[in-house]
């Protein structure tokens, strides 16, 4: 993300924020660090703010809706780049001493951005910028989603995940992921904090839950490559860059990936999160692992235990004074999960050489497949 400068030779933790990336008076809940959703089978990196335009149904929305999207500190904007539709946007601030900002599903790039936005489709959806953004100054507006937010702090790699080459061959940027509470301060970062779903420590989430020797945290399907879901023989056999994004004759990148970890709100809970559920080609789900009494939680499941029978069901959510869905754009504060319709059984086995083998029913079979960090 750095494209290639030295190491800062200032601390990250004197970047400080001032001011807030969305109006406080508009900012409702966000969804913290973690979430497993769709093809995001493993934890998210980013925060999703919300805001208030949400609670208001589409068709009604109008242009007083918009709110300003603001940089909360100064430095440069290094990247615009189209996420596939005109209202879907990423940017990447450079703050200095390593520090970056990341917005995306950016609705409307404005302010600073305004021109180069005009140029974004002439250019492949893609622009390499230097553009110097003060404190405060706006640089998009957001109406129609969460804006996805985040703070990557390049002096610090994240100590729970197990295997850093895992991630060279997509979402780099993942491992340096940072807690963007502490960059902020006083009434900001009370606000800020406040708006999180979750109660528990970290409040900002969780996205690295490896246990070495344990069946907790994310797995890549044996024979690949790591995040970037190819086969070995894909880089062994290359004589150009392998970069990430579609893997051939798959659905999805994610289709070999793997993720057993604690769910981003009610942590008491565990998601199995899975790109492969029946489909060769890819069919991501995430479901509750159930971990009744006398069964270990994954976190502490290992080769001693040999194989293990859970079963999965549909992730339902439950919040306070309802028993039913989540109301619309409300997104509340200390919801917990519960159990749905069943999913089946799977079989889990930590083995002596720290992989995973899993199948889903209630025993191992030709069909059984190995996973490794």
């Amino acid at each position: 993300m750095s494209g290639g400068k030295g190491e800062p030779t200032c601390a990250a933790s004197s970047v400080k924020f001032t001011h807030p990336v969305v109006p406080l008076d508009k900012l409702t809940r966000t969804i913290p660090y973690g979430m497993m959703i769709g093809d995001h089978v493993t934890p998210i990196d980013h925060a999703y703010l919300g805001i208030a335009s949400l609670e208001t149904p589409e068709a009604q929305r109008t242009e007083a809706d918009y709110v300003d999207v603001t940089a909360p500190a100064g430095g440069t904007i290094i990247e615009l780049s189209s996420l596939g539709a005109p209202s879907t946007n990423r940017v990447v601030i450079d703050h200095g001493c390593g520090v970056y900002t990341v917005y995306m599903v950016l609705n409307r790039p404005s302010g600073v951005l305004a021109n180069a936005y005009k140029d974004l489709t002439a250019k492949g959806g893609y622009l390499k910028l230097s553009l110097p953004i003060k404190v405060g100054e706006v640089f998009g507006q957001q109406r129609d989603n969460p804006l996805d937010f985040n703070v990557f702090d390049g002096s610090q790699w994240l100590r729970g995940f197990a295997s850093p080459a895992s991630y060279l061959t997509g979402d780099t940027s993942k491992p340096y992921t940072a807690d963007y509470l502490p960059f902020f301060s006083g009434a900001i970062r009370t606000a800020m904090e406040n708006s999180l779903q979750r109660t528990t420590a970290p409040r900002i989430g969780k996205i690295d839950h490896d246990v070495i020797g344990a069946a907790a945290g994310n797995w890549f399907l044996e024979g690949t490559f790591g995040y970037g879901g190819n086969p070995i023989a894909t880089y062994q056999n290359a004589t150009t860059r392998v970069s990430g994004g579609p893997v051939q004759g798959k659905n999805s990148y994610a289709w070999s990936h793997l993720s057993i970890s604690p769910h981003h709100v009610d942590t008491t809970q565990w998601v199995f999160s899975i790109g492969w559920f029946s489909d060769p080609k890819g069919d991501h789900q995430q479901m509750l692992l159930s971990v009744p009494a006398g069964k270990p939680d994954p976190s502490k499941l290992t080769s001693a235990d040999g194989a293990v029978v859970y079963e999965l069901y549909v992730i339902s959510a439950q919040f306070p004074g309802s028993t039913g869905g989540m109301p619309p754009g409300s997104m509340p504060v200390g919801y917990t999960i519960v159990s749905g319709q069943s999913r089946g059984s799977v079989v889990l086995q930590v083995n002596s050489d720290n992989s995973l083998s899993l199948e889903f029913g209630t025993a191992f079979t030709g069909a059984k497949r190995t996973y490794r960090r």
